[in-house]
């Protein structure tokens, strides 16, 4: 058996546009994310659904390094913006990613970072709570002097190096600094899919949300499209 890249994101729509796209000739699961086997742009690829957080994250990431010889991991996903000049739907390669507890830095694959293709280069910061307040990401980036929040990277990374396999994180920007965000996470189960019951009863008792969730939506679905644009480039790129 050939070596895989393994695409990790953490919810359904994180990895829907790759998906979509891709041969898929099996499909694991676990009990807190699945992952889709195949190729994708010519190359043999597990395309993982790992699940909200940096404990999937970890698990996840442990699933498909046992079972298969990886090449390397590209973490994919949504992102907080903290820099205010970040706009909905750019992109963000970490070149050094940080957990805000911990502050633990790890140890990144430079050369694999200068083979992605363009885009915003920064500090990407791992928390374990939404930061869905303008003030909030504005304390973040003061204390971390960091460019973009998410909830999983810093997981990813440690299990990666650990196990000496090149890692490089790609984030979509789906809400500015300056943007109060409606956090949704208890709308998504273990798996990282969201729930169409739990989202109706929300917008049922929370009417006042139901527009932010659709700007949300709206959002999220731009920073799809550019994640996979972006790794369909660096996979034509690689393949020359």
């Amino acid at each position: 058996m050939g070596k895989h890249i393994a695409i990790i994101g953490a919810i359904k729509d994180e990895i829907a546009g790759i998906k979509n796209q891709m041969q898929i000739t099996d499909t694991l699961r676990w009990p807190t994310g699945n992952a889709f086997v195949g190729e994708w742009q010519g190359v043999p690829i597990v395309l993982v659904r790992s699940g909200m957080g940096c404990d999937r994250a970890r698990r996840a990431l442990l699933e498909v390094a046992d079972r298969f010889s990886l090449e390397r991991v590209i973490s994919i996903g949504y992102a907080g913006a903290l820099d205010p000049a970040l706009q909905v739907g750019e992109l963000v390669v970490a070149d050094k990613i940080v957990h805000c507890e911990t502050l633990k830095s790890c140890a990144l694959d430079e050369e694999l970072i200068s083979t992605m293709p363009e885009a915003r280069r920064g500090t990407l910061l791992t928390v374990d709570e939404v930061a869905a307040t303008p003030s909030e990401k504005k304390a973040l980036r003061e204390k971390y002097s960091a460019v973009a929040v998410d909830m999983e990277t810093s997981a990813l990374a440690e299990e990666a190096e650990a196990r000496h396999l090149s890692f490089v994180s790609v984030r979509g920007i789906t809400d500015t600094a300056d943007q109060e965000l409606i956090d949704c996470s208890h709308l998504v189960a273990e798996d990282g899919d969201v729930s169409k019951l739990k989202a109706g009863w929300h917008v049922l008792t929370h009417p006042g949300d139901l527009k932010g969730m659709i700007g949300l939506g709206k959002h999220a679905k731009l920073a799809t499209a550019n994640l996979t644009a972006f790794l369909k480039q660096y996979f034509k790129v690689r393949g020359k």
